[in-house]
């Protein structure tokens, strides 16, 4: 048995915004005082109203800025509505992904965009179910800019090399496996993968295979070569990278808005995994299903004020490995020194 939770009332305190009145109380075990506003997804927030607003605004294609002028606020407004959002949808779909067990193939790969600026690309790694669609999660690797350069490009490159190090050569060998392992928790017997001819993704399998002996894992691959229809196997995480560009502006091609620090884009990232799988329709023009509703984890289309009904707390959920780093804001920009922004406030767990 548990040991019970008690606690009192303790008064009341009235909300400076709005002037109204909320019961106070203390836990008896620590002491600590609290409201049932500490147990809203708005704690601390002066205009409530504004996270879903910004989820759903952030969710059809606008960058910061352009949200922040139709919603009236400042830049920096936005920016940390972001975060939170990001950080919520983070715990979300790890409390939901603790109660799936994964029955169908599964769909990787590696969406390459950048940060910064272009000599600084990472990659995305994506895990898709290849039946329901269903984004099961995700993890980033660090890469080096590599493609047609000019002499002057190859001389920055070398120069921010030589200053900053290079990236990890294996980053997407162990971004991958990190991938990996967190979908073999949901599936500990039998995972069988579709991927493209990645050379990193055989030694990614190897990794998990060693770590968990009694698994086996069966390997698809598929040429990136080939016709990207819908019969190609590789067509559910063909069709997610589609959607990252076309719905987050970051993403897009010869942009602006491109993210300054991959913590960003990866918190943006964060509720496009929760928008796809919970809120937008599978397919446009075929009924109302989500892809969250096709594994079974939801009867109907959820809205963001579902989603946002109540604050989550990294203590009470399993969040796999890569994604603690991620809730606490600790992915680095090494171009931008140190001073970047972390998530580590008093209450923040």
């Amino acid at each position: 048995m548990g040991r019970t939770w008690h606690w009192v009332r303790d008064g009341w305190f009235t909300r400076p915004s709005d002037q109204r009145r909320f019961q106070r109380f203390r836990c008896r075990h620590c002491g600590r005082r609290f409201s049932s506003r500490t147990f809203s997804a708005t704690y601390w927030l002066k205009k409530r109203r504004l996270l879903a607003q910004v989820a759903q605004t952030l969710s059809n294609g606008t960058a910061l800025r352009q949200a922040a002028r139709i919603r009236k606020v400042s830049h920096s407004t936005i920016a940390l509505h972001q975060s939170r959002l990001g950080r919520h949808c983070l715990l979300f779909q790890a409390h939901e992904l603790g109660r799936v067990e994964i029955s169908e193939p599964v769909v990787v790969d590696g969406f390459e965009t950048f940060e910064y600026s272009q000599y600084f690309p990472f990659h995305v790694n994506l895990a898709v179910g290849h039946d329901s669609w269903f984004l099961y999660a995700f993890t980033d690797s660090p890469l080096r800019r590599k493609g047609k350069m000019t002499p002057r490009q190859k001389v920055i490159r070398k120069e921010l090399e030589d200053r900053l190090g290079r990236p990890d050569p294996k980053a997407v060998e162990s971004g991958m496996a990190e991938l990996l392992e967190t979908l073999a928790d949901r599936s500990p017997e039998l995972l069988e993968l579709h991927s493209d001819e990645h050379p990193a993704y055989p030694r990614s399998i190897q990794r998990v295979l060693c770590s968990r002996p009694g698994m086996k894992v069966v390997h698809h691959r598929t040429s990136s070569k080939e016709a990207r229809t819908h019969a190609n196997p590789l067509f559910p995480v063909n069709l997610a990278d589609l959607l990252i560009r076309h719905s987050h502006a970051n993403h897009r091609r010869e942009t602006i808005s491109f993210s300054k620090r991959r913590m960003g884009a990866l918190e943006r990232l964060s509720f496009f995994l929760v928008w796809r799988n919970y809120i937008k329709r599978r397919r446009e023009k075929r009924g109302k299903e989500t892809t969250a509703m096709k594994v079974g984890l939801a009867d109907r289309p959820l809205t963001w004020f579902d989603i946002l009904r109540r604050r989550l707390f990294p203590k009470r959920h399993s969040v796999p490995k890569p994604w603690g780093a991620y809730y606490e804001r600790k992915v680095f920009t090494p171009i931008l020194g140190e001073g970047q922004r972390t998530h580590d406030l008093k209450y923040a767990f």
